[in-house]
């Protein structure tokens, strides 16, 4: 049975649209994201809005290895269990190694997270294969599980996040007429989405944000939100990492000759009178090839984060 609603626009008892009930599933902090996120799925599809659909796609299926939105990068403690006195704190001498060590983008689905705080007061996640080896070796320690650990706070942080960008979306919706009636939309709301110069988009994924409203099969743009000296001043500051653990990659000579070439054509490319984006941002994805290709190495790891984070 359908829910209904008075409305002084459409008489005592018009069925309240999914549009609408988007808006009320967000008001509601005990209402499942999970469906949620169905219904805002729903609502872009018959509305054939491409991005909203990518960005519901990936917060219910997961990141898998692609880029993942800012609101996901946490911090945590990382920890050894010790078989005989439980889970030890690893602690770190240097602060950046540290900073890598205990960031963490969380690539799992929505769902995933909601049954993760159900299910313990301690969320952890497990550092296995060659980065839970690195850290033991880095730490001295015997080969030892290692785990991050998360506060609950930070996961419901992601949770409250993609709430309120579906609560933001859907009054972006309404606000511009676009409601629907029941489970569907009228023509005239379809032609206002397909209109030009109209974006609904929401949230956001890695590098794209910004603009990403149009509809399947159009135009699709994507624009930096951050500014570009920002931009350059994060590039400087990779590029100073890059040489100081240039020997802790798990890169072969090659590949670090490779390296050392780019950060050099970097750093001229900086020093230059008008940097070029679309340059340091072309050598920019360079480093991140070779990086990727040192699978494991928890520096390399970082590196490819920090560049993942830079929009040219």
């Amino acid at each position: 049975m359908g829910l209904y609603m008075f409305s002084s626009t459409w008489g005592p008892w018009s069925m309240v649209s999914l549009v609408q009930e988007l808006e009320q599933d967000a008001y509601d902090s005990k209402a499942s994201l999970s469906n949620m996120l169905r219904k805002a799925k729903a609502i872009a599809v018959k509305l054939q809005l491409r991005q909203p659909m990518e960005w519901v796609k990936a917060e219910l299926d997961g990141y898998g290895g692609g880029n993942v939105p800012d609101y996901r990068k946490l911090s945590g403690r990382v920890k050894a269990h010790n078989p005989y006195v439980g889970l030890i704190p690893m602690l770190c001498s240097d602060p950046e190694m540290e900073r890598i060590i205990s960031e963490h983008w969380v690539r799992e689905p929505v769902g995933a997270i909601e049954h993760l705080l159900s299910s313990t007061n301690e969320p952890m996640v497990p550092l296995s294969g060659k980065k839970g080896q690195f850290l033991s070796r880095f730490s001295n320690v015997p080969d030892f599980p290692m785990y991050l650990l998360l506060s609950p706070s930070s996961l419901i942080s992601i949770l409250d996040a993609v709430r309120n960008k579906v609560l933001d979306w859907s009054l972006q919706l309404q606000a511009d007429g676009i409601v629907g009636e029941g489970m569907s939309f009228r023509p005239e709301e379809k032609a206002k989405v397909s209109g030009k110069g109209n974006t609904y988009h929401i949230g956001s994924i890695g590098s794209f944000a910004g603009n990403m409203g149009g509809q399947v099969g159009g135009n699709v743009s994507g624009t930096s939100t951050q500014n570009v000296e920002q931009e350059l001043e994060k590039v400087a500051a990779l590029m100073g990492q890059l040489r100081q653990y240039r020997g802790q990659m798990g890169l072969g000579a090659k590949q670090q000759l490779e390296v050392s070439r780019q950060v050099d054509a970097l750093d001229e490319e900086l020093r230059g009178k008008k940097p070029k984006p679309e340059a340091i941002s072309g050598l920019l994805k360079s480093i991140k090839a070779v990086m990727e290709g040192a699978a494991g190495n928890i520096v390399a790891s970082g590196v490819v984060s920090a560049i993942s984070g830079i929009h040219l």
